[in-house]
């Protein structure tokens, strides 16, 4: 998996320019709040933390684009050990124009979620599930916008030789820089 997501982003950095000229070409920053749901058989002791991350797109028009990201999909405890969750994603994007400067969209698609666990009694798992978003963005200027959205990953834990399925939100504020 790390080599497909490896060559998915070297794919994006290469083919950025490109694709430049039209000006639909963007990459931001992240940061947020997660909060973990509870793999079955365990209670949790802490299911939230602070997350960042990192994303790539491509614009094709004022309504449609896709997105690459990484980033934290979340951190939690048990009375046993602790883990967090970090996320790749590639999904199509929608966009709403409000206004000149404010938009709504929504994310739809895939991302591989990677489980790390330290302690006793359990192991770390990768998920492929469905991802999907909200938000909106503020454009602060033609080539730069700030985001606030939502969005929602499938993860996974070990746990006595079980597959144990969660999910995980983030709540966060980013910004965006259009090439």
């Amino acid at each position: 998996m790390k080599k497909i997501a490896a060559a998915l982003l070297l794919s994006s950095v290469v083919a950025a320019p490109a694709f430049a000229a039209d000006n639909g070409v963007y990459a931001g920053l992240t940061l947020g709040r997660s909060h973990t749901g509870t793999p079955s058989g365990t209670a949790l002791t802490k299911s939230s933390d602070t997350v960042y991350g990192f994303l790539a797109g491509y614009q094709f028009d004022q309504n449609w684009g896709v997105e690459a990201a990484y980033g934290g999909a979340g951190k939690f405890a048990t009375a046993t050990n602790s883990g967090k969750a970090d996320a790749l994603s590639v999904v199509a994007i929608g966009t709403l124009p409000m206004s000149d400067t404010l938009s709504l969209y929504g994310k739809l698609g895939y991302a591989s979620t990677k489980t790390s666990i330290s302690g006793a009694g359990a192991t770390g798992a990768t998920r492929g599930a469905a991802t999907y978003g909200l938000g909106l963005q503020y454009n602060v200027s033609p080539a730069v916008g700030i985001r606030f959205g939502w969005d929602r990953y499938g993860a996974a834990v070990n746990s006595g030789g079980i597959k144990n399925n969660f999910n995980a939100s983030v709540v966060g504020v980013g910004a965006v820089v259009k090439f």
